[in-house]
């Protein structure tokens, strides 16, 4: 079913609908032949006559013509045969397109030149059917004289409005600004509005746009992209949550942005404040309204966010966090209304005093207003729950119909609030009454005086008796204070000579074997890499396919493409990044001369993007974002281990046991990992704890001719310290690896010749208080100095894990003294119990703790964990380490940054990196200081601090979670040595960089007078270079599985493979 009339409107749609419709036209509508007895009816075989233009557009063009011209209307034709020869614009052909043609409906065309400067538009149809536009086309000259602004910044994002005649004129429009594409916005007639792209470097240009098919030149019409603006500090640095605090903003360059803003990123979130530009070095920011909570509701404990700045397309102003910190963020201030509705004011008074919450912990006088109606009040001073200013002397004008005017009080631009309504009063005169009124009161006011008198002789005997307790408590408390202060003294003089007394027994140092220290470095936490496997021939593959792979691989220009390729890919991750190098580097292990070839290619091209690009140079190396960041500290790792054994291990195991043993000496709580001896606040127990040094005798249940051990224990150890002190100085000459498990041995005390008590960290006898159950010590079995002790392996089965491939089983009791040890080491003291929480017994929600109470109630403070005296007092501990620990530090330090130790020279692969950078450096005019942070990120930070942190890459040790902390804070001092900016501390610094801050202007110097003696050595040849490298290929030469690590990178070739081809 259908019908006709309702499929077409006109008559040039009806005669071109399908023949199968059989459709016509009859006078006024389509219909079919039946239907059309009154008037003549014309089939779809003929052609419209009433051809009519409804309109076209643009209306106008420039007069070279080729402008894409639309014009729509009716009857325009059934084919495009019918118009193609027969539409033109202003007298001159116009090109019809034929993929544009609707049958109709819809005509395009491309116009011509004409002399004419207007007409109209004709359409012929079949060269009997025409219609005319009932408005004209225009044919102009479009002219560019004018633009503001005439400069922005070389990153583009400025919007620049061109200025002329006719700009709005033609179909296609485009143009470029000192040769580079202007994104179009908006066009008027007189005006065209554009923003600019960014620029690879200064220049200046002139304005051309291109309209259809000609080109227009701006005449002495020029835009200059100049440097980005750049921002130096910020004053202040704080503000409240609602915003609109003023912002100083000091920088270059600010003329050039057009609308500045102020970004401050809370949670991931942006907001922005607006700026307002004072000249060309200051700008006015108004900081954010944050309208989600910032603070955990401890005003002395602010939040701090990242920021940054808008500043058209300038992105590297986006957050300056790096560069100049975070702002702190305060809650709003609370201004407390008035008691009453309307506050009576005394014209004698010179003041008004505001009462609130939180009123000057982020604003001054300059940032709060107050007015009192029409008038306003000088704001004097600002405290932090009050505030005064100077009202006017006479009361001002209501600003609304209500008697009295209304106090408002603004903070900023955004805060406001309405405190109450003020009424000027006069002082009452004195009358009679009044002196009647005073004598009587001075009467009474006498009267209680004397009773106050009567009253305070009474309960002077009182308050003396509490004065006396009050001083007995105070001087207990001094006393406590002092003698802590006396002992931290004490242990401070005489701890070096005890540390180097205890340390004289070590003989030898547990070095890993090479390849397993090369695995922990590239690949930590990997156990059982299949790199690792045993490959019986590593120098020949055995698969067909891998060899033609390792052949690709030896091609630079395949794998620089491979590389470039997986780190332009998205999905290529940080991980996969890290783990590609690795794999690379063990690859290329045998041929050490090529993948130090293109170590060098990928570093040079790293650089240069560096250079380039809109990150500052120092950051370079600093982050491993490339395959090759982790290629160099792998090539370093390769390279460097001969040093570290002849060389640097030995001062660095030295500090470890020097660590280990200072712990050990003091407290160690077994679930925080607290101690009383640390370089870490962190881990720092701040109470006092009282404990005894005993020495247990520990002897061989097996074998009781041999002497007894003597072993140095504290009566608060938890039994599983007593047993890791027990191998420590039973196993010095064996590594940790091939130590048994503790957990599979049993501690025994034998309290006489008869009794034998097995004792473990929780029994039946543990002290359990509420829901807290307490790690059993020594002190709980009440073992007494001299006390005999064996371990013996458990009776029963002990799930301790999967086993390790290396260590020996253990069984038969072990041998406890070992006549063939060949080394000589203690392990780590304490296995603690991660400090992420406090572990539960599952019964009963039962809680352990060991020497310090965890609370999770908020109502519990520092004073709940025992000693009530001010933690900070135990900071002095610190010291305590540190100056033990100090010469141990020295000598570390001293080691790395010397090229001459001993008879040990400089290795050459330090030599060789340095002058590279220097290379790269004068190539690329780098600044010195520029230089000096790129030989810290390479070797110190790529290398050194990861070895400091974690000497168990180096050593077969076991670090625990207090050392691991200490070695923290030794090496964050270790990369403050190489660093070049200047360290501003204050009594709100990290107590780890107030530690060292005396030791560090020392360190730095050592710093520079290095790298001074790496610069001032000859330079290494490539023939000694290529040299050192074949041979170390030629040593470790089968080490590892290159079979396994080519598969592994294949994996990577496989996912990537329609980009790598």
């Amino acid at each position: 079913m259908y019908k006709c009339e309702s499929m077409a409107t006109s008559c040039g749609i009806c005669l071109t609908m399908d023949k199968i419709y059989r459709c016509g036209w009859c006078e006024n509508k389509c219909s079919i032949r039946s239907q059309c007895t009154d008037y003549p009816w014309f089939p779809s075989s003929e052609i419209c006559r009433n051809v009519k233009i409804t309109e076209f557009h643009p209306s106008k063009g420039p007069k070279e013509g080729g402008t894409l011209l639309t014009i729509r209307g009716e009857n325009l034709g059934k084919t495009f045969s019918d118009i193609k020869k027969g539409v033109t614009v202003v007298g001159a052909h116009c090109e019809p397109i034929e993929s544009e043609y609707v049958p109709a409906q819809k005509i395009v065309c491309r116009t011509g030149r004409s002399s004419k400067k207007s007409g109209a538009v004709r359409v012929v149809v079949a060269t009997f059917a025409s219609a005319m536009s009932d408005y004209f086309y225009q044919y102009v000259v479009p002219e560019i004289n004018g633009l503001e602004p005439t400069m922005g910044p070389k990153d583009g994002g400025t919007r620049v409005t061109v200025k002329g005649d006719h700009l709005d004129a033609g179909y296609e429009k485009s143009i470029t600004i000192a040769g580079l594409p202007c994104r179009i916005e908006r066009v008027e007639r007189r005006e065209l509005v554009c923003i600019t792209q960014y620029a690879d470097r200064l220049m200046r240009g002139m304005v051309n746009m291109t309209i259809d098919q000609t080109v227009i030149n701006s005449n002495n019409v020029d835009y200059s992209y100049v440097g980005n603006p750049k921002v130096s500090d910020i004053v202040p640095k704080k503000s409240v949550c609602g915003g609109g605090i003023p912002m100083n903003v000091y920088g270059q360059n600010f003329s050039i942005i057009q609308q500045p803003q102020m970004i401050v990123w809370v949670h991931n979130k942006e907001y922005r404040g607006d700026c307002s530009q004072m000249r060309d070095s200051h700008l006015i920011c108004y900081f954010p309204n944050i309208t989600e909570p910032v603070t955990s509701g401890n005003i002395d404990l602010p939040q701090r966010f990242s920021y940054g700045f808008h500043m058209d397309n300038v992105t590297n102003l986006l957050n300056l966090t790096d560069y100049l910190g975070t702002v702190e963020v305060q809650d709003n201030p609370v201004f407390s209304k008035f008691t009453e509705k309307v506050k009576s004011h005394l014209y004698t008074n010179e003041y008004l005093t505001i009462n609130g919450q939180n009123l000057n912990k982020a604003v001054d006088e300059a940032h709060v207003s107050v007015r009192i109606g029409m008038g306003r009040c000088n704001v004097t001073s600002i405290a932090s729950s009050q505030l005064t200013c100077q009202p006017p002397k006479v009361q001002p004008e209501a600003m609304t119909d209500s008697d009295y005017p209304e106090v408002i009080v603004r903070v900023g631009r955004n805060l406001t609030y309405h405190i109450g309504f003020l009424r000027y009063e006069e002082p009452e005169g004195t009358s009679l009454h009044m002196v009647i009124g005073l004598a009587v009161g001075g009467a009474v006011l006498l009267l209680i005086v004397i009773i106050v008198v009567i009253a305070y002789r009474v309960k002077s005997k009182q308050s003396n008796t509490m004065k006396k307790q009050l001083h007995e408590q105070m001087d207990q408390l001094e006393l406590k204070v002092a003698q802590e202060c006396k002992e931290a003294f004490a242990e401070l003089q005489t701890d070096m000579t005890e540390l180097n007394n205890d340390m004289s027994g070590q003989v030898s140092i547990p070095f890993w074997d090479y390849r397993t220290y090369c695995m922990k470095v590239l690949f930590p936490g990997d156990k059982d890499h299949p790199v690792t496997k045993y490959q019986p021939n590593s120098s020949n593959l055995n698969s067909k396919p891998l060899q033609l792979f390792m052949q690709l691989i030896k091609n630079a220009t395949f794998l620089l493409t491979f590389i470039r390729t997986l780190e332009a890919h998205q999905s290529f991750t940080m991980r996969d990044r890290v783990k590609v190098a690795s794999l690379i580097s063990v690859t290329l292990q045998s041929d050490m001369v090529y993948a130090t070839s293109i170590l060098k290619t990928l570093l040079e091209d790293l650089i240069k993007r560096s250079i380039e690009g809109n990150n500052h140079p120092k950051l370079l190396l600093r982050r491993t974002e490339s395959v090759a960041e982790k290629m160099l500290s792998n090539w370093f790792t390769f390279l460097l281990y001969r040093f570290l054994q002849d060389c640097a291990g030995k001062p660095l195991f030295l500090l470890f046991q020097a660590i280990k043993h200072q712990v050990s000496k003091g407290p160690v709580d077994a679930i925080s990992s607290e101690a009383k001896y640390s370089l870490s606040e962190d881990k720092l127990i701040r109470q006092q704890i009282d404990f005894r040094t005993l020495t247990i005798n520990v002897c061989d249940t097996e074998q009781f001719s041999q002497p007894y051990v003597p072993v140095k224990v504290l009566d608060c150890d938890t039994i599983t310290h007593v047993k890791e002190k027990i191998m420590d100085a039973i196993y010095k000459n064996a590594p940790f690896s091939r130590r048994p498990p503790i957990e599979s041995l049993d501690l025994e005390w034998r309290s006489t010749p008869n009794e034998i008590l097995i004792l473990n960290d929780e029994d039946s006898t543990s002290k359990i208080e509420g829901d807290l159950k307490r790690l059993n010590s020594l002190a709980h079995y009440k073992v007494n100095d001299g006390a005999y002790m064996a371990l013996r392996k458990k009776q029963t089965p002990v799930n301790t894990g999967p086993p390790l491939q290396e260590k020996p089983t253990f069984y038969k009791y072990e041998r406890l003294i070992s006549e063939n040890s060949l080394y000589t080491r203690s392990p780590s003291l304490g296995r603690t119990v991660n400090s992420s929480g406090i572990p539960n017994d599952g019964e009963n929600n039962i809680r352990k703790y060991h020497l310090v109470k965890q609370h999770d109630s908020p109502t519990h403070r520092e004073g709940d964990r025992g000693s009530k005296m001010v933690s900070e007092i135990y900071l002095t501990r610190l010291l305590t380490t540190k100056g033990t620990l100090q010469q141990y530090v020295d000598d570390l330090f001293e080691r790395i940054f010397s090229t001459t130790h001993r008879g040990q020279v400089l290795p050459l692969a330090i030599k060789y990196i340095f002058d590279f950078l220097d290379e790269q450096a004068q190539l690329h005019n780098i600044e010195p200081e520029v230089v000096h942070t790129w030989k810290s990120n390479s070797l110190p930070l790529r290398f050194w601090v990861n070895i400091i942190k974690n000497p168990n890459f180096v050593f077969d040790i076991h670090k625990s979670h207090i050392v691991d902390s200490c070695l923290s804070v030794t090496a964050q001092t270790f990369m403050d040595s190489c660093s070049m900016s200047e360290h501003r501390l204050g009594k709100d610094s990290p107590s780890s960089k107030l530690l060292y801050a005396k030791d560090i202007p020392k360190y730095k110097a050592w710093v520079d007078r290095y790298y001074e003696d790496i610069k001032s050595i000859i330079p290494i040849s490539d023939q000694d270079m290529n040299s050192m490298l074949q041979e170390e290929s030629r040593i470790h030469c089968h080490e590892f599985n290159t079979e396994a690590a080519l598969n592994e990178l294949y994996k990577y070739v496989d996912s990537y493979s329609c980009k790598v081809c």
